[in-house]
Parts: C-alpha cells; sequence; structure tokens
C-alpha cells in the first residue's frame, strides 16, 4: 500500500463513501465540514457499512464503533467527512493490528 497521508486517506475515505450510495446526487460539494446523516443523507447502518469498508480497504482493525460510541456520548449532532478524516487520519499513521 502506497504512503498513507491525509490527502490520500480522503481520496479513499470519499471513494468508499461513494460505493455506500449509488443513488447519491454527485453534485454536491463535499468538504470537511459536510455532514453524513444531513447532507448525504446516510443512516446509521450505512457508518457501520463504511467502518468495515475502511478496516477492509486499508487492511487495518479500526476502533470504528468506538469512534462512532464517543460521537454519541459526546451528542454530536452530525458526524462529518472532516471528523472520520481525523480519526482515519490519528489510526491509520501508526501501527496497528493487521486483520486477519
Amino acid at each position: 500500500m502506497a504512503t498513507l497521508t491525509p490527502t490520500t486517506i480522503r481520496a479513499d475515505l470519499l471513494h468508499s463513501t461513494k460505493q455506500l450510495r449509488d443513488d447519491w446526487d454527485w453534485s454536491v460539494e463535499i468538504r470537511d465540514e459536510t455532514g453524513l446523516f444531513r447532507e448525504l443523507g446516510l443512516e446509521s447502518i450505512d457508518l457501520i457499512a463504511l467502518g468495515s469498508m475502511l478496516e477492509e480497504h486499508f487492511d487495518r482493525t479500526l476502533p470504528f464503533a468506538e469512534f462512532l460510541t464517543q460521537a454519541r456520548d459526546d451528542r454530536v449532532d452530525d458526524i462529518t467527512i472532516g471528523a472520520i478524516l481525523e480519526f482515519l487520519v490519528a489510526n491509520l499513521t501508526q501501527p496497528a493490528a493487521r486483520l486477519a
């Protein structure tokens, strides 16, 4: 796998997110502030699927469930692309367990 940078991780995140929804309005400009629920129309189950897709793509076990639990505990209104990007950068730029 190529060197992971915030730019490459963001591109991979957007690609994976687009794969979830083939009915998505792709004319929406995706920014770090873009909300996955309100602006992109994703549902909770979509976020679980996205977590699995990202683990498979990056061949890493990620604490995605913990990330979502923390967002709920913090009463976050919507999870943004930027929040997931920060989570991925923090978890992918350090050594981690590979998927079996």
